[in-house]
C-alpha cells in the first residue's frame, strides 16, 4: 500500500524539532517500509533539514515562509468568514492540496487535525483517511469531531485519549486505540550498573509549565537537605504550546532556580541517539505532568532504558507505566520525594528498574504498525464480513 503521512500545521519533520508526532511518524514509516509499503511524509517547512532515509515533501508553508502583516489580516478575515481553525489554515490547506496532487496514496494519515481529515476524505474519496490523535483535542479541533465523515478512521494513542474524544464528540467519534512504541534497539538498559554512586534522577522532555520539572527539583532539594546522596539532571529546552512568552520565560527561570537549589544541572536539547545513551546512566526518571498526558513517550523511553519511573496519575501515563513504576499525584513534590526515597533502597530500586524495562518491551513499533495495517485492512472488507462486537 501507499501511505501518505500529513503533519499538522505546527509540527515539523526535523531532528531539531524532535516532537512526539514526528517521532511516531518516523517509526511507523520505518516499520511499514520494511514490510514493503511505500511511504511519504508531508511536513510544514521550518527551514531545518528533514529526516532522511525515506521520501519527504516539504509543504510551501511554515516558518520558512514568512507572512506579511497584510497577509495575516487577510488570513484572519478569511478564517472568520469560512470558520477555519486558524488565520493561516487556508494557506496550509492550499499547500497540502498542491503537494498531494491527484493521486496521493491508498492511506492518508493525518495527525490531530479533524478539519484536514474531513477535507481529505471529501477530496480523495478513493483513499482511506486515518485521523491519528496524539493529543486531547480542544476548541475548534474538538468541535470538528462530530462532523467527521463516517469513512474516516480515528485512532487514539491511549485509552485516555479515546475516552475523552468519545466524550467531547458526544459519542459520535469513538477511536480505535493503537499505542505508541519504543525503539528497544536504541533505548535499552545499561549492560552494567556501577555501585557506590549517588542516586541519579532525570527529567527529560520539553521544558513546559505543564511538565513539572520544578516539582522534581523541589523533591530532590528536599531529600538532599535531609542527607540523601541524590543528583538531578533535566534534559530539554523550553518549548511550549498555548503559553505566552512571559509565562514561558517565567517557568524556565523557575526551573533553572529550582534545579540550581537542588544542586542539579540542565543539559538542554540533545539528539535522539545521544538521549538514549544518556538515559542509561540514570537510576530514576520523573514524568511529572500536571495535566492529562496523552500517552507518555518520554516515560516509556526511560522505562526501556532501565530507569525506575515515577509518574503522575495524569491521562495516559498510568496506562504506560502500569504497576511497574510508581504513580504519584500531580504537583506534589513531597510525594515525589517519598517515592525517590523509597527507591534509595538498592533492592527495591533494582526490582522496579527491572519491572519497568520488562513492561517497556510490550510497547513495540512493529505492534503499532501492525495495528494500523489491521485497521485499514479491516475497513476495506465488505460490510457484511464485519462482525458486531
Amino acid at each position: 500500500m501507499r501511505f501518505a503521512f500529513i503533519l499538522p500545521i505546527d509540527e515539523y519533520y526535523t531532528p531539531v524539532w524532535s516532537g512526539a508526532i514526528a517521532t511516531v511518524t518516523r517509526q511507523l514509516v520505518a516499520e511499514l517500509s520494511a514490510e514493503g509499503h511505500k511511504c511519504r511524509v508531508y511536513t510544514p517547512d521550518d527551514g531545518h533539514p528533514v529526516y532522511t532515509g525515506h521520501p519527504v515533501s516539504r509543504l510551501a508553508f511554515g516558518p520558512a515562509y514568512s507572512r506579511s502583516v497584510a497577509a495575516r489580516k487577510l488570513g484572519s478575515a478569511l478564517a472568520r468568514a469560512r470558520r477555519l481553525p486558524r488565520w493561516d489554515y487556508a494557506s496550509y490547506w492550499a499547500a497540502v492540496h498542491r503537494s498531494l496532487g491527484g493521486s496521493p496514496g491508498d492511506v492518508l494519515v493525518v495527525a490531530n487535525d479533524p478539519v484536514t481529515a474531513a477535507r481529505l476524505a471529501r477530496r480523495y474519496p478513493s483513499a482511506q483517511v486515518v485521523l491519528w490523535l496524539h493529543n486531547f483535542l480542544h476548541e475548534a479541533a474538538a468541535r470538528a469531531l462530530p462532523t467527521l465523515p463516517q469513512e474516516v478512521l480515528v485512532v487514539a494513542v491511549s485509552e485516555a485519549v479515546a475516552r475523552t474524544t468519545a466524550l467531547v464528540s458526544g459519542g459520535t467519534c469513538v477511536p480505535h486505540v493503537i499505542h505508541n512504541g519504543v525503539d528497544t534497539d536504541l533505548f535499552h538498559p545499561p549492560h552494567d550498573d556501577p555501585p557506590g554512586r549517588p542516586l541519579r534522577v532525570v527529567c527529560h522532555g520539553r521544558i513546559d509549565p505543564n511538565k513539572g520539572q520544578d516539582a522534581a527539583a523541589e523533591a530532590v532539594a528536599q531529600l538532599r537537605a535531609e542527607g540523601l546522596d541524590v543528583e538531578l539532571t533535566v534534559i530539554g529546552e523550553p518549548r511550549t504550546f498555548g503559553f505566552d512568552q512571559a509565562s514561558v520565560d517565567e517557568y524556565a527561570s523557575r526551573v533553572q532556580d529550582a534545579v540550581t537549589s537542588a544542586g542539579g544541572r540542565i543539559l538542554g536539547w540533545v539528539s535522539h541517539d545521544e538521549l538514549a545513551a544518556e538515559l542509561r546512566t540514570y537510576d530514576i526518571a520523573c514524568a511529572l505532568s500536571r495535566v492529562h498526558e496523552p500517552f507518555g513517550l518520554a516515560a516509556l523511553e526511560a522505562m526501556a532504558s532501565g530507569c525506575a519511573v515515577i509518574a503522575t496519575d495524569q491521562g495516559g501515563l498510568p496506562e504506560v507505566v502500569g504497576s511497574a513504576g510508581m504513580i504519584v499525584p500531580a504537583d506534589s513534590p513531597t510525594e515525589v520525594a517519598a517515592a525517590i526515597f523509597a527507591l534509595s533502597d538498592p533492592a527495591r530500586l533494582r526490582r522496579v528498574r527491572r519491572s519497568c524495562a520488562e513492561r517497556a518491551l510490550i510497547f513495540t513499533w512493529s505492534a503499532t504498525a501492525a495495528g494500523l495495517l489491521a485497521l485499514v485492512g479491516d475497513a476495506q472488507l465488505p460490510k457484511d464480513s464485519h462482525t458486531r462486537e
